[in-house]
């Protein structure tokens, strides 16, 4: 093999071990799901340090707060605190997007069940990721 080959298939290699993890990790902020994060994280302790060298790109953080999940958008946030102001390829920040999700939840009422008994309307889901994310970081609105 010549160096450009070789080169190539390590590039290529790479991009592989990325995509999967960037599937995973998708798909763990899509769900809220806290334990997968870490368990990514373990295997990968670069991960969210790679994902914030991309100038413009959808972050756990985006995800998470496009869905609502209060809970994993904190844990993200205090992993990576940049991520917060970081923009999408819309030019949308994970604030943008939970907003963006709460107009469409006072547009068509609906519930969400979450924890035990206990019943909120999408709103109220994303007004509180809104105001959580805030709480940790002030700065994100000016």
């Amino acid at each position: 093999f010549s160096a450009y080959k070789l080169s190539n298939i390590v590039l290529a290699a790479l991009l592989s071990i990325l995509g999967m993890y960037d599937r995973r990790l998708k798909e763990a902020a899509q769900v809220g799901d806290i334990n997968a994060l870490y368990a990514l994280i373990r295997e990968d302790p670069k991960l969210l340090k790679d994902i914030d060298e991309i100038p413009f790109v959808d972050t756990p953080l985006h995800i998470a707060a496009s869905a609502g999940h209060t809970h994993f958008a904190i844990e993200v946030m205090r992993l990576k605190p940049s991520f917060g102001r970081k923009l999408n390829q819309d030019g949308l920040s994970p604030i943008h997007l939970a907003l963006q999700n709460r107009q469409l939840a006072l547009q068509n009422p609906g519930y969400y069940y979450y924890g035990s008994n206990q019943e909120v309307t999408l709103e109220d889901k994303f007004t509180e990721t809104v105001t959580r994310l805030i709480e940790i970081d002030s700065e994100l609105i000016r």
